[in-house]
Parts: structure tokens; sequence; C-alpha cells
């Protein structure tokens, strides 16, 4: 019959399963009907980046966001990506939007002479230094910043800067899912898909157990082919997808076990 489940900001859903049984369909599916507020984050994504700072300016990222948000309606986004190079890079954009939007509140009160509101300002984390935080408690040694020119850097055991675009597939994955969570509207629902990708369990189990504590204002569902990301996160709902029945492109019915 008929499953209906709730999942809570604050919550992660996994969904499941073999190749085949459905799991890109339902998220799809997701997708399709909750298009006023995601964030998907897509199993054929796009690690690599020309450079590591945007590449468009704030209007075009708006009409980028509408084409990609229109796109993940469509039943054709269960198997193909035709934006991938612009969501990887409105990742990096809104990075960057968010330091400087931090940087800005506080030069203001500092010319309103509010040295209440410095102070405030001051003690909340930037984006930045949340994302370092996130990445060193994931195993993974690298620092990264903004510098001029809107250019993102990465620095290993004191190295000198270099590109993000120059670092490895798994360090540019695990950046970029960050950037993505970090980054989002409070109440979106995240999807994403095969966050393993490029990442092995030592790194991506810790990567999504504090990205979540962190957005704890957002819904998290996951598709994953790793067995033990449920595991690793004990207080998480399943969806095992055991097998599913197409009629067209479109699925009809699920063998599926909550």
């Amino acid at each position: 019959g008929p499953l209906i489940l709730t999942v809570n900001a604050g919550q992660m859903l996994f969904i499941l399963g073999a190749n085949g049984t459905g799991k890109s369909s339902l998220m799809q599916a997701f997708a399709s009907v909750n298009h006023e507020k995601i964030r998907k984050i897509t199993a054929h994504r796009q690690t690599w980046l020309r450079s590591g700072s945007p590449e468009f300016t704030g209007t075009q990222r708006a009409g980028y966001e509408r084409n990609i948000s229109n796109y993940d309606r469509q039943i054709t986004s269960r198997w193909m990506e035709e934006h991938a190079e612009q969501r990887a890079q409105i990742a990096i954009y809104d990075l960057i939007n968010l330091e400087y939007m931090r940087a800005l509140e506080i030069t203001r009160a500092i010319d309103a002479n509010d040295a209440n509101k410095v102070s405030k300002l001051s003690v909340k984390e930037g984006v930045f230094a949340t994302l370092n935080r996130i990445l060193r408690l994931a195993n993974l040694e690298i620092v990264v910043s903004v510098e001029t020119n809107d250019q993102i850097t990465a620095t290993r055991n004191g190295s000198k800067p270099y590109s993000i675009a120059k670092l490895s597939d798994g360090e540019r994955n695990a950046i970029l899912l960050a950037a993505n969570v970090l980054t989002v509207p409070e109440g979106t629902l995240l999807l994403i898909d095969e966050p393993e990708r490029h990442l092995h369990r030592s790194i991506v189990s810790p990567l999504l157990s504090l990205l979540l504590k962190e957005r704890a204002d957002c819904v998290f569902i996951v598709s994953t082919h790793e067995p033990l990301l449920p595991v690793d996160n004990p207080g998480s709902i399943v969806l095992l997808t055991r097998a599913c029945v197409y009629e067209g492109d479109s699925v009809a019915s699920y063998d599926i076990d909550l």
C-alpha cells in the first residue's frame, strides 16, 4: 500500500539499495514536488573547476538557479545533467558571497560605532571558518580561504596557497558538498545523491554527520550504495529499496522497507 513518512528539519533520510532498485527515481520525485526550496546535489556532479573563483555575476547566478530548478522537476534529470558546471560555480559563488556579507555587516556596524553589534558579529563564525573546521574533523588536512580577485585557495601543512581547482577529486568533492549545504537558506530540502563518490568512508561519514549537525534547520535526503553510512548516523531514517516497476518513464510501484 502507500507509504507515508515524515522527515523533519535536523533529520537525515537514507535511501539505500542496489543499482536499478529506483533510488534515482525517488530522488527525482522528491525534487519534482518540493521545488520551492530544494538543493539537489547530483550523483553525476562535476567536481572539476576551471578556476577557484566564480565566473559569473549575481544576476547570472540567479538565472542559472531558475534554470536548474526548472530542470530538476523534469523526468530527464534522473539520468542526464545539463547544468553540472553551473551547479559547481553556484556553490563557490555562494561561499564567497556569504563571507563578504558577513564582512559587510561588520564594516557597517563599525561605521555606525555600534560596538555591541561588532562584538556579536565577530563572535559568530564565518562560513570559511566553519568549512575548515568541518574539513579538519572529517579527516581532510586542507585549509581554504578567499583571496584577492575572489580566488579560493588551499594550503596543506603550511604549504604555499594554490587554487582549489588543483585539489584532488575527493577534496574538491568534499568542498563542493559542504559549500552547497552550508550556504542554502533555512528550511531547505537537501537531496544528496551518492555523497560517497570519490570519498573514502572515513571522510564521507563524519562529513555528512557534521553537516547535518551544522544545518539542523534543513532536511537531508541521501541516496547511497554505502550501507554503513546509515549505521554511522544512528538517528537517521532508512528506506531500503529492493525493486521497482516502471511504466514508461515513471515508476508505478516500489518494493521498499522502512
